[in-house]
């Protein structure tokens, strides 16, 4: 399918057309599956959510919302990423908390399984980089989660934020060094 069919696809969906939302998801399906993969192989070893299980995840997820504001295939792409990332952190928050005993719903015994306690730290800890940076440079943190969720490259990173990829260069490396920074403070107890 081309990306203009992509596009008008996302415009029909967000129009109320639900043959068109399960139209889009089966025309992205590989693309969103590569995505998963992608997710979960910058994670840490032992995940039980297997990609596919990621992909079905997010789209419950966007079933359950009300309005996109979705602009183009690229730009779906980057919210199905961000979306796919929450699920992980969300993921490591039930397991830190049934760590503490302090989840008081019934966690299934795959998600107790799925990270350790160490693990949901580290995930919590670069999710609380990511909102550091969203809120100093919410570019900066696009291109992070276009870049290393999305595995978009440079250039496909600088149109869909719509810079010159030397741009996008100079912004990928300060992100990564302000990350760098912030996850170096959070490792240290401070």
């Amino acid at each position: 399918m081309i990306p203009g069919d992509i596009t008008r696809l996302i415009a029909e969906w967000q129009g109320g057309d639900s043959s068109a939302e399960q139209a889009l998801f089966n025309a992205l399906y590989r693309t969103l599956h590569g995505i998963a993969q992608q997710i979960l192989r910058t994670e840490r070893p032992g995940q039980t959510i297997g990609a596919t299980a990621l992909v079905h995840e997010a789209y419950l997820r966007f079933r359950r919302t009300e309005r996109l504001d979705v602009v183009n295939r690229a730009h779906f792409l980057a919210l199905v990423a961000r979306v796919m990332r929450r699920i992980i952190v969300d993921r490591a928050r039930a397991r830190r908390a049934e760590k503490r005993g302090t989840d008081p719903y019934a966690v299934d015994l795959t998600d107790a399984l799925a990270i350790t306690n160490e693990d949901a730290t580290q995930i919590l800890a670069v999710d609380e980089a990511l909102s550091r940076l969203s809120q100093q440079a919410p570019r900066q943190c696009k291109l992070v989660e276009l870049r290393y969720f999305a595995g978009y490259s440079i250039e496909e990173s600088a149109i869909i934020l719509g810079v010159s990829p030397r741009t996008a260069r100079r912004e990928w490396q300060v992100a990564r060094a302000r990350l760098k920074v912030t996850l170096d403070g959070t490792n240290s107890g401070g």
